[in-house]
């Protein structure tokens, strides 16, 4: 399953849900959209330590690669292993 993270909106806060459902509606999205409420995202990027966009593949919860950018097709060859 692909998770979007919205680290923050236009006023630079935490987005509210109306603010998430907007976005997946602007842009299509069918997957869950979540807001980086922790700001763990946010931090990582403010300290150079992940670029945006940045692409993270989970197992139950558990972090089991990190590609930075990916495109779909990554995303999908990340996804069969």
């Amino acid at each position: 399953m692909f998770l979007e993270i919205i680290i923050e909106n236009n006023d630079s806060e935490t987005p509210s849900v109306d603010e998430l459902g907007e976005w997946a509606d602007n842009y299509g999205l069918t997957m869950p959209v979540l807001a980086d409420e922790g700001e763990s995202v946010l931090y990582s990027y403010a300290t150079g330590s992940i670029g945006l966009p940045y692409t993270v593949l989970l197992d139950r919860g558990v972090v089991v690669d990190s590609v930075g950018s990916a495109s779909v097709g990554e995303m999908d060859d990340l996804l069969a292993q």
